[in-house]
């Protein structure tokens, strides 16, 4: 049986908000190491100030000089169905920018989350091709967790 990490917080908005603060923990240790500079890139709110709790994305950052994005979907945890999923894709903002962007598709355990880790450090300090980035996921996938 796995274990996951902050149960419940699609339903609980304190458990929410403390899920939020662990992934924005990581990502500014994860890319303090680089040295690199970042900040959030798709909403959360509808900018009247009511967040959308609904974990698409849990938490999502952007690093300019990489032109590279991390966006993190965080589902609902079930026993059944597959706990962790990455992939690499294109996208545009609003204001025209185009960015590549690895999308992490997880239910938070332990080992979901160094999983998470790895592959963003993978992405953000590693000087991966797109191509590179993309066997790197499928070696990944090959993984049992």
């Amino acid at each position: 049986m796995n274990k996951y990490l902050y149960n419940n917080f699609l339903e609980d908005k304190t458990v929410y908000k403390e899920n939020v603060a662990f992934w924005d923990k990581i990502a500014k240790n994860l890319l303090q190491i680089g040295n690199y500079t970042f900040e959030e890139y798709i909403a959360t709110d509808d900018g009247y100030g009511n967040v959308f709790y609904d974990g698409n994305p849990i938490y999502s950052f952007m690093i300019d000089s990489l032109n590279k994005a991390v966006k993190i979907v965080q589902e609902e945890p079930e026993e059944s169905g597959n706990r962790f999923a990455a992939f690499i894709n294109a996208t545009e903002l609003p204001s025209g920018k185009k960015l590549d962007e690895l999308v992490i598709n997880i239910q938070l355990t332990r080992e979901t989350a160094l999983l998470a880790i790895n592959i963003m450090q993978a992405w953000t300090l590693s000087n991966l091709t797109k191509q590179q980035m993309k066997q790197y996921i499928q070696d990944f996938a090959k993984l049992e967790i």
